[in-house]
């Protein structure tokens, strides 16, 4: 799975610092999801990181709009020109190198259905809408952590040809927005007695 990414890695991560928008344009097809998992990464954990959400959540908000509507990377010229060091790119590196080990023992239901053009954009809309809800500034233990998860079963599972990655992924959505719906609710209550 992220074999293209490790690669790409290992060619320019020698060099002091390379932009987003060259390793994008290194990878090619997979680009949107491997960015997406790169954007994930801080909160492949139950602590919110305040502050980070909001950004990184909206480049992997981007990226489901691009599967959604383009089937390719959606990036700003700014995010293209982000520069990343060394040190950095070897995190990445390592979490890719993890997360390779991960999917590659969990994939066992490979489908060619996956490729098609229907499940990229249910896919992208579930991602757009899972990063829309990691941007959020909420202080509250998981809320970056859940959406994160569902993109990561579904970039994952795109990128194995893994049906189930995939499908466990749409029902940490649907827990997400079950979670909002009952959020809200529960907001407009307390707003009613208070006044």
């Amino acid at each position: 799975m992220s074999e293209k990414l490790i690669k790409a890695i290992d060619e320019v991560k020698d060099l002091p610092e390379v932009s987003l928008g060259f390793i994008v344009d290194r990878i090619g097809d997979e680009a949107l999801l491997i960015v997406s998992l790169i954007a994930i990464i801080p909160f492949m954990q139950p602590i919110p990181i305040p502050g980070l959400s909001t950004l990184l959540g909206l480049v992997v908000l981007l990226q489901g709009l691009g599967m959604m509507i383009l089937g390719k990377p959606l990036l700003t010229k700014r995010m293209r020109e982000v520069k990343l060091t060394k040190e950095k790119m070897l995190l990445i590196h390592r979490a890719a190198v993890r997360i390779d080990k991960v999917t590659s023992k969990i994939s066992a239901f490979k489908h060619p259905v996956i490729s098609s053009r229907g499940v990229h954009v249910l896919s992208g809309f579930t991602i757009f809408f899972s990063a829309a809800f990691l941007s959020l500034p909420l202080p509250i233990p998981f809320s970056n952590f859940v959406p994160a998860l569902c993109i990561f079963f579904i970039c994952a599972g795109l990128l194995e040809g893994d049906i189930i990655l995939v499908a466990f992924g749409h029902m940490i959505a649907l827990a997400i927005l079950w979670m909002g719906i009952a959020s809200f609710q529960l907001i407009a209550e307390k707003f009613q007695t208070w006044f």
